[in-house]
């Protein structure tokens, strides 16, 4: 992974989002490998997307609206930025570590 990681929630309003960012940058503060990293993690709503997507590497889309991906793939690919669907399971979980691993996977894939 290189030093830097912008990663940008995508959600409806955000609620359970928000929690999720929150755990996401406590794994990344506890971590030895990551918490030097320029790491950044932020949700904002589906319909934000165009205002936020230059600031962010990799966008991860909450699965409640995953059936908005085709969209806003189109305005990821525009942008040559990569976004997946967090796994259900994950995001019901809020198992925040497997949600860093898919961005950090995914940002190793748009850098090679």
């Amino acid at each position: 992974m290189n030093n830097k990681l912008h990663i940008l929630l995508l959600c409806n309003l955000g609620a359970s989002t928000g929690i999720l960012v929150s755990k996401m940058k406590e794994v990344v503060n506890n971590s030895e490998k990551l918490k030097d990293k320029d790491i950044k993690i932020e949700a904002h709503p589906a319909g934000e997307l165009n205002e936020h997507i230059a600031h962010f590497d990799v966008m991860l889309l909450g699965p409640q609206i995953g059936h908005r991906f085709d969209e806003l793939k189109e305005l990821a690919d525009a942008h040559q930025k990569p976004i997946e669907i967090i796994n259900s399971k994950d995001y019901g979980t809020m198992n925040a570590g497997n949600i860093i691993k898919q961005a950090i996977v995914m940002n190793s894939q748009r850098i090679n």
